[in-house]
């Protein structure tokens, strides 16, 4: 949930008006929904994982137990400092004006996404290799975030655009997605370089093959097979983007074909970023070597 609040909000305040669409400033009810429901996930989230290390369920915890955990470990200070930051988000999107406090709350939870980095495989690397490789891995999270807030934002547009086929509405959105590529081929770059150094520091890439013999290396190729699927839907939405915004005077048949398409391949790919997010969460707590 964190990614998705972070993502769909840069790409909203600083993505759309880079490639030309501007950006609705404006607060909704979704988006308030949203910033209050994230650090109640996160609490509960931790708390499962206290439970987890325990052998106990949620229920039997105590507080002495949770104060413990939370007050001496530094994924305990890292929880603590990500509530901080997303309260932080929440009170800024709340109390300031709306593009101010939308700006704001991006940087807030941009720095709650790199907290996780003390959190899972990344916090089990010591000193400054240590260091380097959670902000490594949060620059990851970050790249990863923004790129599928992209893909949410496009979809949006599209199904926008479909409830109301103008070419006036559909040429300009086809150009914007066609000015993004560059953008996204950067974030796409980002990914993976920060994803092959991850995983040398996790497992180190000449043990792959005893690494992806493992329940780690299934959810691992799982991923990675959900990523190259989305990168295939981002190629045909480029295509189209990029034959269809040469033309600007479409005909209503070529809009509504282009609509179509666009429309069924940002919704595959959110699927399957969906996908991607559900099996890091289970990459996470498996081991790299059984």
């Amino acid at each position: 949930m964190l990614m998705g609040l972070f993502g769909l909000l840069a790409f909203r305040n600083f993505g759309l008006r880079k490639i030309g669409l501007g950006s609705s400033a404006g607060r909704s009810h979704a988006l308030l929904v949203a910033a209050v429901i994230a650090p109640l996930v996160s609490l509960a989230l931790m708390l499962d994982g206290i439970a987890t290390m325990m052998g106990q369920s949620v229920g039997m915890l105590d507080w002495a137990t949770i104060e413990a955990i939370t007050m001496s470990t530094s994924m305990g200070w890292a929880f603590i400092a990500r509530m901080a930051l997303m309260t932080s988000a929440l009170l800024a999107i709340v109390l300031m004006p709306s593009s101010r406090g939308i700006s704001t709350s991006v940087v807030f939870y941009g720095l709650a996404l790199l907290t996780l980095g003390w959190s899972g495989h990344a916090a089990a690397t010591e000193g400054w290799l240590g260091l380097g490789h959670r902000f490594n891995n949060g620059l990851h999270l970050l790249a990863a975030a923004i790129w599928i807030g992209a893909i949410g934002w496009f979809l949006h547009l599209t199904l926008a655009a479909h409830r109301n086929p103008d070419s006036h509405t559909l040429v300009p959105l086809l150009g914007a997605m066609h000015r993004f590529a560059p953008l996204g081929i950067a974030l796409v770059a980002i990914v993976a370089a920060t994803g092959l150094i991850n995983a040398q520091l996790i497992f180190g890439l000449g043990n792959s093959a005893e690494a992806l013999g493992t329940a780690y290396g299934w959810l691992l190729i799982a991923k990675l097979a959900l990523v190259a699927a989305m990168l295939l839907c981002a190629a045909r939405n480029a295509a189209i983007s990029r034959n269809e915004s040469r033309t600007a005077d479409m005909e209503s048949n070529s809009r509504a074909k282009a609509l179509a398409s666009l429309r069924g391949s940002l919704a595959t790919e959110m699927s399957l970023a969906i996908g991607v997010l559900a099996l890091v969460a289970f990459v996470g707590m498996a081991s790299p070597m059984g």
